[in-house]
């Protein structure tokens, strides 16, 4: 897989859906911001109180689907860790200069986030006459 494609690609974008799993094992997928660093590493912010927070403290295992409005896309499954500003200042302004919008809601209470490491990505592309399905294997 040519990575270097990928991140291209993924640079166009600042939003995903993700999808957790709740208690009941039930599958729930919300939009939210992403940024995306040169380790493919992907950061999100959420409140504390929302139900993909609460699901990825009991699960963290996550879903990321990137392009979801046209014939590319990159699907992505991976593991969630909460991060602080402690640990982590610099990604965190990366992510707030990334995504629009996001550095309104950084001073909230509850604001949290999330850094995925990828443990499989897939990139599809509907545009060429031979599709391509690419997967990559992070674990």
């Amino acid at each position: 897989m040519n990575l270097d494609s990928v991140k291209q690609f993924l640079e166009d974008f600042e939003e995903c859906v993700i999808a957790t799993v709740n208690e009941r094992a039930k599958p729930e997928a919300a939009t939210v911001g992403l940024s995306c660093d040169d380790n493919f590493t992907f950061l999100i912010g959420t409140n504390k109180d929302t139900r993909k927070a609460a699901n990825i403290s009991q699960n963290n295992s996550v879903a990321l689907v990137v392009g979801f409005s046209g014939p590319k896309t990159v699907q992505i499954e991976g593991v969630a860790e909460k991060v602080t500003r402690d640990t982590h200042q610099e990604r965190i302004e990366l992510h707030l200069d990334t995504v629009s919008g996001a550095r309104s809601f950084d001073g909230e209470p509850g604001q949290t986030y999330y850094m995925i490491k990828p443990t499989w990505l897939r990139f599809t592309d509907y545009t060429q006459e031979d599709p391509i399905f690419e997967t990559e294997d992070f674990s």
